[in-house]
Parts: C-alpha cells; sequence; structure tokens
C-alpha cells in the first residue's frame, strides 16, 4: 500500500513538471513532454525532483539542455515553483537560441533568468551581459552588466530578397 502512495506522488509530481514546461514554452496542456536525463531523482523533503547526466526536456518546437535540472514545489502543493537548470544550459526554438551557465524559470512571476555568460541568439544577431531576465507574460528582455562592464548586442543587416 506504501508503494502505491509513493508511485502516485511520484505521477503527481511528475504531471506537475510537464505543466511547468508547458508554462515556459508557451505551448497548450495538450501537448505531450518529454524529459530525459541519465538519473532522475524524487526527494519527498524538500519536495523536489532532480534530472542529472545530459538533461534534454522536450515540447513542441521548444528544447532545454542542461548538465542538470532541478524542479521546486510550492509546500504542501503539487505545484511548481521554480525550475533551476544548471551547468551548461541551452534553450532552442527555431533560430532563437539562449544559452548560460544557470536559468531560473519563476513560474509566480512568469520570467526566465540566464546567468554565466548568458547569450541570446538569433540567426546570426546576439545579446550578452552578466544576466539576462525573460519576462514570458511582457515579450520583453533586460539584459543587465556588472559596472564598467557594457552589455553587447551585434545585429547583422537583413538580406534583399531578389
Amino acid at each position: 500500500m506504501k508503494r502505491w502512495a509513493v508511485l502516485r506522488g511520484m505521477f503527481a509530481l511528475l504531471v506537475a513538471v510537464a505543466t511547468a514546461f508547458v508554462s515556459v514554452a508557451g505551448a497548450t496542456d495538450e501537448m505531450p513532454i518529454e524529459i530525459t536525463s541519465e538519473r532522475m531523482e524524487v526527494l519527498s523533503a524538500p519536495r523536489r525532483v532532480v534530472f542529472s547526466g545530459e538533461v534534454v526536456a522536450r515540447q513542441a518546437d521548444v528544447v532545454m539542455y542542461a548538465d542538470q535540472m532541478k524542479v521546486f514545489f510550492r509546500e504542501g502543493e503539487d505545484t511548481v515553483s521554480r525550475i533551476l537548470a544548471e551547468s551548461r544550459v541551452r534553450i532552442v526554438q527555431g533560430e532563437r537560441t539562449a544559452t548560460g551557465e544557470a536559468g531560473v524559470f519563476f513560474r509566480d512571476e512568469g520570467i526566465v533568468v540566464l546567468t554565466g555568460d548568458p547569450r541570446v541568439y538569433q540567426g546570426k544577431d546576439f545579446v550578452e551581459g552578466d544576466e539576462i531576465t525573460v519576462y514570458l507574460e511582457e515579450e520583453r528582455s533586460v539584459v543587465k552588466s556588472r559596472e564598467g562592464v557594457p552589455a553587447r548586442a551585434i545585429f547583422h543587416p537583413r538580406e534583399k530578397s531578389p
């Protein structure tokens, strides 16, 4: 009986993980998510799921890569509060790619914060700084740099159609 309770709890946590990724990707609840890693650990106190070793999360046309992802839940709920992706973080959607050493998705605030030499690319264009905050609900981003070091953006001219 206890084994079934543990399995039900693990399933609820995994469903919550999928729901959180749906929010990040901007996809609908009907789209499946696949998370693969070399190891997955479900922890009950504090409640979280840790994916480690070549983590790949896919949903629709969005793919997130990291060496480790930690999914944190609200106290006493099956609701995700934040997701921390660590080491070689890369988020790819079509021509757009965001990279950094760490990325945190804050569900309530609807933001993703990339740190550790973060860059966001679209084709050959890119922006970089010390911290890049993406406001998912507002479709805007803020690039911050430490004092004395400027944020940087490179934009290439668009090729003319023949």
